[in-house]
């Protein structure tokens, strides 16, 4: 009786044991975190500085289209397609900075092309920095079936600019109350904080990818963001870009898994209760009705047919001034996310 029990625990242990193995595998990450915020130099002489620059906030969905996070996996050249469309698009503004959302460095999922660096090459950008925001050996997501597993991946955000980029900071926003195999594999929501040189003058620049499906989370890290801002509008000219997830006119929506999530705080207007920061587009302009069908020009999500303002631009008044703003539908479907622009001067 003593022999079947034990080669009963021993049965039960092993995949057990193999469970255990996989998680602490898979959940660990591919590179060392001391080159999560590098800079990179690109090779490319830096822009002289000059009367206006232009400045463009893109979470391009690492060139998924609208499969994004979704059980499709597309062959590689559609990737590639939606890359040169996202490259031609940006080129059209020749953009003098660029902030990046859910940008793949190396991920089984893109193909393992460093998607960073052949967009930085193409547009003739002469550095980058990076905030690696996800980390892993083996994503098992979306979850089912796991033919569709990311697998490997190593993604994040991305700043890249004509212009030096003299120091760069990668910081770790609050994460939502979930068990901790569930955070294990959870990408960090990330404040990338870039100090770029612009001639005599240092701009700051904050690039933000919010949590999506927490609401309490989400509003937590706006207003850590708005602070965060606001210590370096004491200084510095500043800019907050990315995507806030986060839009007045979106009460509830349904996620590409078909979870159901709502907004009751409608975290975004954290960010309009600041002195020091104003939105480049006027809240006026933004949406806010349900869209119908066919989109709004002030939406940028979904690319397809926005309806929904979920990316925004801040700038401080007091330092910077707009010139001109757009969504970029040029972009097309290159990403769920349509590109918003900015044109700025200092003041």
């Amino acid at each position: 009786m003593k022999t079947v029990l034990k080669v009963m625990l021993v049965l039960l242990g092993l995949p057990t044991a193999a469970i255990a193995l996989f998680f602490v595998w898979a959940s660990a990450g591919t590179t060392a975190e001391q080159t999560y915020a590098d800079v990179v130099d690109y090779g490319m002489e830096a822009a002289a500085p000059k009367d206006s620059y232009t400045i463009v906030s893109y979470n391009i969905g690492y060139l998924s289209g609208l499969a994004n996070n979704t059980t499709t996996r597309p062959e590689q050249s559609f990737f590639d397609a939606n890359q040169q469309q996202a490259i031609s698009a940006l080129a059209s503004v020749t953009p003098d900075i660029v902030g990046f959302q859910e940008i793949d460095i190396a991920a089984r999922r893109s193909y393992d092309i460093n998607q960073v660096e052949a967009i930085a090459q193409a547009l003739g950008m002469s550095a980058g920095a990076i905030a690696i925001n996800w980390d892993k050996n083996y994503l098992p997501f979306p979850y089912w079936p796991p033919a569709a597993h990311f697998g490997k991946i190593l993604s994040g955000q991305a700043i890249l600019s004509r212009y030096p980029i003299e120091n760069n900071r990668r910081v770790v926003l609050e994460r939502v109350a979930k068990p901790f195999f569930y955070n294990a594999f959870y990408l960090d929501r990330l404040a990338q904080v870039s100090e770029i040189r612009l001639g005599d003058r240092v701009i700051i620049v904050i690039s933000v990818h919010l949590e999506a499906f927490e609401e309490t989370t989400r509003v937590n890290q706006t207003q850590f963001v708005r602070q965060l801002a606001e210590d370096y509008a004491k200084t510095y000219p500043v800019i907050v870009m990315g995507d806030f997830n986060s839009a007045i006119n979106r009460p509830t929506f349904v996620t590409a898994t078909g979870e159901t999530y709502g907004e009751q705080q409608f975290s975004i207007k954290e960010m309009l209760a600041s002195e020091q920061l104003a939105p480049v587009l006027p809240v006026a302009e933004w949406p806010t009705e349900v869209v119908a069908e066919g989109g709004n020009n002030t939406a940028t999500f979904p690319s397809d047919e926005p309806a929904y303002k979920l990316d925004y631009l801040f700038y401080t008044p007091s330092t910077i001034e707009v010139v001109e703003t757009q969504v970029m539908t040029s972009a097309a479907q290159a990403s769920d996310h349509l590109p918003l622009m900015m044109r700025f001067r200092l003041k």
